[in-house]
């Protein structure tokens, strides 16, 4: 219904993704697809240890075992208002978790940006979007992109490897007039910026400085986000979404709500583990654990 968060496990060569709408994590592997269904919206992925994720729900995280489906609920949190929820998100080199918040209305700019580190220890820094999205980092761990997905806008922010605090922020570039809003992004290695155009039906590529120098057009009207895989990180796997803005059905290509693979030859980075003292103080394993209110 909603595909989302795509990551790949460079080690293993397993992919992983979310369905929003239809609750559930997807696991690609060499033996097929494994799908654990969930009662409640997910909201982003990380990468843990082999077959082994954090996964966030909307108000909350827990770990999950692919193989078995067993999950664990964490007592993680991140300090963000009670209008908000939680949304996309990435891990960075140091193994922290960072993720957006959006209004949970989808009204106001309430949005923001929040990181947890050793022991728990979380911050956050208002990011003044209605829907926070596509957050990743470039090659050099020098900048963290930000997709401001209502506003249209996708900004950066100077990041500080040894440090969880956010440096100044500014505007990498402003959409163009054609359709659609930016959502999940991924970087190459070569330091550009690729980013899901959701109702534009395309992924663009962007310079390190906000130059357009590529556009992926797509069979599909909805991309959500995209991730690097496959051998040598040289395919980009696309989620898309079934649904419109307004949060219904609608009738389309037959590939919308599919996840896309396209060998590009071009190399993407590899998806960096959270450190495990972020998320060691697991709670004792539970069955029904998706710590929403």
């Amino acid at each position: 219904m909603l595909g989302e968060c795509p990551i790949h496990d460079a080690a293993t060569g397993d992919t992983y993704w979310i369905d929003i709408a239809d609750p559930a994590v997807y696991w690609l592997s060499a033996a097929g697809v494994v799908r654990h269904a969930f009662e409640r919206p997910l909201a982003s992925l990380y990468l843990c240890g082999p077959q082994q994720l954090l996964v966030a729900a909307r108000a909350g995280f827990f770990l999950l075992d692919a193989r078995t489906g067993r999950r664990r609920a964490l007592p993680l949190s991140a300090p963000i208002g009670g209008e908000e929820r939680y949304n996309d998100g990435r891990s960075d080199a140091q193994g922290r978790l960072w993720i957006s918040t959006m209004d949970r209305r989808t009204q106001r700019p309430i949005g923001s940006i929040a990181s947890i580190g050793a022991q728990g220890r979380a911050h956050a820094v208002a990011a003044h979007a209605v829907i926070g999205n596509g957050i990743c980092f470039s090659p050099d761990g020098a900048w963290m992109y930000f997709s401001d997905s209502a506003g249209r806008a996708i900004h950066r922010y100077r990041a500080a490897a040894c440090a969880a605090e956010l440096g100044p922020r500014e505007r990498l570039l402003a959409l163009d007039g054609h359709p659609g809003r930016p959502d999940g992004c991924a970087v190459d290695a070569d330091g550009c910026l690729w980013s899901a155009r959701i109702g534009g039906g395309r992924i663009d590529r962007y310079a390190p400085d906000g130059r357009l120098v590529d556009t992926l057009a797509l069979p599909v009207a909805n991309p959500t986000h995209c991730a690097f895989g496959g051998s040598g990180l040289k395919t980009l796997f696309v989620t898309t979404s079934r649904m419109s803005a307004q949060a219904s059905v609608t009738p389309g290509d037959p590939l919308d709500g599919a996840v896309l693979a396209f060998d590009l030859g071009i190399q993407g980075l590899p998806e960096p583990r959270l450190a495990e003292d972020v998320y060691a103080t697991a709670l004792p394993p539970t069955e029904d654990v998706t710590h929403e209110h």
